[in-house]
């Protein structure tokens, strides 16, 4: 026994089936908020039918505990079981060959089986053992071997018969039906349901085989709470679960606690285990007599059950229980096999007309032509998704199929769904529980699968499932659940098993997995189509990420030719210092800060206002934070610093730049500071190639004359300007001259912007934006034709071997008087779409939308 621990410290068989929370306290009574935690794995009792001995490993193999049924089976009284060994009982010849059984058993199946020969009042009777390790022990079970325990001429029959069924049956509710009856005959029990569990662990019988005069449960619902966690956890070690007698009365095991380990016997894995007193009552209140429970079990996953019931006690042999647990995990594993094979052959059928839709668009150039073959696809589109109705969005028209949403409504949700989108998709079966506006619509779109087919997601197909008012047919009411008793309220059997219906609202059927398994079929396809749109994105990720790349080396030469302290943090981890950083922390040269927590230099008192900076800064980019702050040297001394935060990119993700002075430091040190935190605060807001203002200024920016221009009730101008077929410019000129043919566009835009007055950023890749107040149609209109026109004259060749073909820009705008009801965002977009019809009608155009 010495070595327990160590044989057995990562033993499946632990004392972790209680919930999370650590079990139920032995003062708090069970209820509906916690019968979870019903601890079943260690009752100390057994079922009467067989007794239950635990027996040392070590040589000699002494019974330390044993149910107090001894004396009727066995003919001995357990007290003088107890401290004898087991050779005693069994003889030694016996003995070694349960010895030599394997006793590392992880679950039911694993069990190994002996029948042993035991005198009893002078009299040898045979005994159906079953022998398992529990936390160190060698738990041995003996149940009266019946007549027919060796009688083995009707198992081959029986298994081909059950085989030949399963072959004959076309589809998985067959196939679970002919198992029923096939257990049924076997175990000669009243009913025989195969139950499956749902993904939150709700119960539904989806086959059953009953005795003629029974009323019927197929198809009737149970609660997850019907089979709590642990019991759930116990299915899954122990495959199948006999109760002779309902209405047994449980035998104690002695003594109580196990020697091993002071705690009471775990019998995770016991045949003879007592069940659930509330699992009883249960069973009572339906009339039950007698149970068999087999799991049904793949991968690992409990995913059902099959359920036997008889109305009187009954017991069933060994050889039949396991040859039924042999077949259970055949039909679980069979069951499986179909269902992978329906679910195949249905995904072929549905790429068979993702094909078709896709034609739609790969086949035509016309954007009139594909409109109309949607509308003659319209069945084929809803039933590719088993949807009620659908909408597509394609060169800014907005077709509806079916039961939709209206059109300004599928055109918000559209804009909610783009947010909410990872790799171009998005699907819900609560739509209303996640956006409030869809509470409207819910019975006709309580589900929606979107799917952007464009980068900007200007174009995209939302399908939709309307709201189940789900009917559920449950065994019993909830709410009868509780009854008052004298000691209190507490959880018990429903009483009464007439059905109660549920209804289930705000939510659609979920969506499957083989319909979200054509999806990228539909994108792979469907993008190819927004060609010049991908061309476009395509371009703008590269000059973004060059864009960066300048912008890091800014960033990473700053802090090298500055005299002040730099530190680089990424993940609140410091990944790059220049030396003054070394120097003013007291590092050593020989040792490094890379990889450190940048709170490790700052005191215990500052930290809560540093990590608000850290989480303000991750919130808003283009934050800039500067002040006082209390750090620590390498050593732990104090350091009263200045401080200066910025967010930035570096490495391609998000970070932030801490910039540092001693307040002591000499005035010369002191303006160095303030330099290096100015040209810092310069670098964030504009734009490394061009100079020109970056995004971020730029919004700051219309934010502010977005509130001017509401306040004062003044027009306001934003023009989209845009490098036509850039793309194609980049792969001629190489990168270097797609940057100097920006800069060169830059420049023009920027001496325009001064005569008008505008303000110019560029706003990424190859488009630019300029945002000016109070001009009026005319003025907008020789704005945007003298960008246009300015581009023009500036005659850069589009290829270096032909003379004819220079670069122009398209040129999209939006003049409006900004209303309460919009919000700045609103104008980007419409100038985005003014800018798309600009291109779509030859390019070198304006188009400005009033």
């Amino acid at each position: 026994m010495s070595d327990f621990k160590a044989r057995n410290e990562n033993d499946p068989l632990n004392r972790t089936l209680l919930n999370e929370s650590g079990g139920l306290d032995p003062k708090e009574s069970l209820d509906l908020t916690n019968c979870d935690k019903e601890p079943i794995h260690i009752p100390g009792l057994i079922q009467p039918h067989g007794v239950l001995l635990a027996v040392t490993q070590d040589k000699d193999n002494i019974i330390v505990q044993a149910s107090r049924n001894t004396d009727t089976l066995l003919g001995i009284e357990a007290e003088a079981l107890l401290g004898t060994s087991m050779a005693g009982l069994v003889g030694a010849s016996q003995l070694q060959a349960l010895l030599e059984r394997s006793v590392n058993a992880k679950e039911s199946a694993d069990l190994q089986y002996i029948v042993l020969h035991i005198e009893v009042g002078g009299v040898i009777q045979h005994f159906f053992s079953i022998i398992h390790e529990s936390e160190g022990l060698m738990i041995v079970e003996l149940e009266p071997a019946s007549d027919d325990e060796s009688d083995d001429t009707n198992d081959f029959e029986w298994i081909r018969t059950f085989f030949g069924r399963m072959k004959q049956t076309a589809s998985r509710m067959e196939a679970s039906q002919a198992a029923a009856e096939q257990v049924k005959e076997m175990l000669g029990y009243d009913r025989v349901m195969i139950y499956e569990f749902d993904e939150q662990w709700n119960g539904k019988v989806v086959a059953e085989a009953k005795e003629p005069g029974l009323e019927p449960f197929l198809g009737h619902h149970y609660p997850a709470s019907d089979i709590p966690k642990q019991a759930r956890e116990l299915y899954l070690r122990n495959w199948l679960r006999t109760i002779v007698d309902v209405h047994y009365v449980p035998v104690p095991i002695i003594p109580v606690l196990q020697p091993l380990t002071g705690k009471p016997l775990n019998l995770s894995l016991s045949i003879l285990r007592s069940v659930s007193p509330l699992h009883i009552e249960y069973l009572q209140n339906m009339g039950v007599g007698a149970t068999t429970t087999i799991s049904l079990i793949h991968n690992n996953k409990l995913w059902g059950l099959i359920t036997c019931h008889h109305y009187s006690p009954k017991y069933v042999p060994h050889r039949i229980r396991n040859l039924c647990n042999f077949l259970g995990s055949f039909f679980s594993s069979e069951l499986y096999q179909r269902q992978q094979l329906d679910t195949y052959q249905t995904e072929l059928l549905l790429r068979t007309k993702a094909a078709r839709i896709a034609g739609v668009f790969t086949g035509n150039s016309s954007s009139f032509r594909v409109i109309e073959q949607l509308g003659e696809e319209e069945q084929t589109l809803l039933e590719l998704m088993d949807a009620s109705g659908a909408a597509v969005c394609y060169q800014d028209k907005l077709m509806l199929y079916g039961t939709t949403p209206s059109l300004e409504q599928v055109r918000e949700l559209a804009g909610w769904l783009a947010g909410k989108t990872k790799d171009y998709t998005y699907c819900t079966s609560r739509l209303s529980l996640e956006y409030e506006s869809a509470k409207a619509y819910k019975d006709k779109a309580s589900g929606v699968l979107y799917l952007a087919l464009s980068p900007g997601q200007q174009n995209y197909m939302i399908w939709f499932r309307p709201e189940v008012v789900e009917i559920v047919d449950w065994a019993g009411d909830p709410a009868k659940a509780v009854i008052q008793e004298n000691d209190g309220v507490r959880l018990s059997p429903r009483k009464s098993f007439e059905k109660w219906r549920q209804v289930v609202q705000s939510t659609s059927l979920p969506w499957k997995e083989l319909h979200l398994n054509i999806l990228p079929q539909l994108k792979s396809i469907l993008r190819g189509q927004t060609e010049n749109q991908l061309r476009q994105a395509e371009e703008q990720a590269l000059q973004n990420a060059r864009s960066l790349r300048h912008n890091e080396q800014r960033y990473l030469q700053l802090m090298e030719l500055s005299p002040v302290a730099f530190f680089m943090i990424t993940d609140d981890h410091i990944v790059y210092t220049n030396n003054r950083a070394l120097e003013q922390m007291g590092v050593e040269k020989d040792q490094t800060v890379i990889g450190e927590p940048f709170l490790k230099f700052v005191q215990d008192a500052y930290r809560p206002a540093m990590k608000q900076y850290f989480f303000e800064l991750s919130r808003n980019r283009s934050q800039f934070v500067s002040g006082r702050g209390q750090f620590l040297t390498a050593d732990g001394q104090p350091l009263e610093m200045n401080l200066t935060l910025a967010s930035v990119i570096h490495g391609g993700k998000p970070s932030i730049m801490a910039v540092l002075s001693k307040g002591s430091d000499t005035e010369a040190k002191g303006e160095a500071y303030t330099s290096a935190t100015s040209q810092l605060q310069s670098f964030l807001t504009t734009d490394s190639l061009t100079d020109l203002p970056n995004r971020q200024a730029f919004e700051s920016e219309l934010a502010q004359k977005w509130t001017d221009c509401l306040r004062n009730q003044e027009s306001l101008l934003l023009l989209s300007v845009d490098i036509d077929n850039f793309h194609s410019y980049n792969a001629v000129h190489g990168l270097k001259g797609g940057d100097l043919c920006i800069q060169s566009v830059a420049d023009v835009l920027n001496l325009i912007g001064r005569h008008y007055h505008s303000f110019v950023a560029r706003f990424s890749g190859a488009t630019f934006i300029l945002l000016m107040t109070g001009a009026d149609a005319v003025q907008a209109q020789q704005l945007a034709e003298s960008v246009r026109k300015g581009v023009y004259d500036l005659q850069i060749p589009r290829d270096r071997y032909e003379e004819e073909g220079v670069v122009t820009v398209s040129i999209g705008g939006l003049l409006r008087v900004p209303a309460s009801a919009n919000r700045p965002s609103h104008f980007i977009a419409e100038s985005e779409k003014a800018l798309y019809e600009a291109k779509s009608g030859g390019k070198n155009r304006v188009v400005i939308f009033k």
